[in-house]
């Protein structure tokens, strides 16, 4: 108990001193300076970071060219996981069991189609996923996807990013998003809901 009444005593004494309290409120003032100005510059930095996003133009990867090395390789990437009909990265949709080992339709079948819009709207909503990824597939399309992709929110950035061609594109285009959800648990549109086209679905009176 000495030693700390010993400690508190020359403390005491040391702050009665006018350079002692100098040394401390100067000390103080240089924190306050230096937190105040790391603080102002973090904001500068975020600021230009988020003008920079603003205005820089998104970078995307797809192309449209059908010469990819799954179809060289004479096999085919397709939309999978549909109960009912298959949609190949040619534009074919077929039934599934029309579908080939190499993973395309066979185009020798009645139910086989090319760029089918069979359920699309004139909107680009389809109620079938595998027709709406067939009617995307449209070589006339591109100008209409490119434009939705120069428009595109920065929301959409990471789910469009990874694409890198026409197909990735209208795998992820057509899946149901956020485009085609009110209140994020309701259709806009419950029959037309997988869309390909620029806007989301009209939104139909409950």
């Amino acid at each position: 108990m000495g030693m700390v009444h010993f400690v508190s005593m020359v403390w005491r004494r040391l702050l009665r001193k006018r350079w002692v309290l100098g040394i401390v409120f100067g000390l103080s003032l240089i924190y306050f300076l230096t937190s105040t100005f790391k603080q102002e510059e973090r904001t500068v930095r975020d600021r230009n970071l988020l003008q920079v996003q603003e205005h820089e133009p998104i970078m995307w990867k797809v192309q449209f060219s059908l010469g990819n090395s799954s179809q060289r390789s004479n096999q085919c990437r397709n939309s999978v996981q549909g109960k009912l009909f298959i949609t190949d990265e040619l534009g074919y949709i077929c039934e599934r069991k029309d579908v080939l080992v190499n993973g395309c339709c066979n185009v020798n079948v009645p139910s086989a189609k090319l760029y089918s819009c069979d359920s699309c709207l004139p909107n680009g909503c389809c109620s079938v996923y595998e027709y709406c990824v067939s009617c995307c597939l449209q070589p006339n399309k591109q100008l209409l996807l490119e434009r939705f992709l120069n428009r595109a929110a920065i929301a959409f950035q990471n789910l469009f990013m990874a694409v890198e061609d026409h197909f990735e594109l209208c795998l992820a285009k057509c899946r149901t998003s956020s485009q085609s959800v009110q209140h994020e648990n309701t259709y806009r549109d419950p029959i037309a809901k997988y869309c390909y086209g620029e806007y989301p679905p009209e939104l139909l009176p409950i």
